[in-house]
């Protein structure tokens, strides 16, 4: 048996296009759309349960519920569940959700041969940034050659 295992290539990261990444688009930002509704009712029902130690509680060590909150922390492990299960859908799509609250995602890419991060945020209209791996939102640069229009109108 080896010591060492090293991943089939096939079990790598998902390699997108500029393309392949602005695609996705539309299915993202009804993610993350839903993901918004969820912490939305979460942040409510962490309130209701008694606080963020309580959910903490719960979620985490298994704990009952302070009495007349059985209610609050059923729903409270729903929607955790499907916070969860949003999340692993984008990304099983093969991006990285990076933050949730700001819509940040990212796609595996290559400039130059190097893997580097296509970069898009919600209400952005399409992905027209890239940064390092090791890099994140702050060291974005704007990819050469791709021209945003925005839209004819503001909301």
């Amino acid at each position: 048996m080896p010591v060492l295992s090293f991943p089939l290539m096939d079990e790598g990261p998902r390699i997108f296009t500029v393309e392949e990444a602005n695609a996705l688009l539309p299915t993202l930002e009804l993610a993350l759309g839903d993901l918004a509704r969820l912490r939305s009712e979460l942040e409510h029902t962490i309130r209701a349960v008694g606080g963020a130690e309580a959910a903490v509680a719960v979620l985490q060590r298994g704990e009952p519920p302070a009495d007349g909150k059985e209610a609050d922390a059923v729903r409270l492990k729903s929607i955790a569940d499907e916070v969860g299960t949003a999340v692993e859908r984008v990304n099983a799509l093969g991006c990285v959700l990076k933050d949730i609250e700001a819509g940040l995602v990212d796609f595996y890419a290559l400039r130059d041969d190097e893997p580097v991060f296509l970069c898009w945020q919600l209400g952005e209209p399409a992905v027209a940034h890239w940064h390092p791996l090791e890099g994140g939102f702050a060291a974005r640069e704007p990819i050469e050659g791709i021209e945003i229009e925005l839209p004819k109108y503001m909301n």
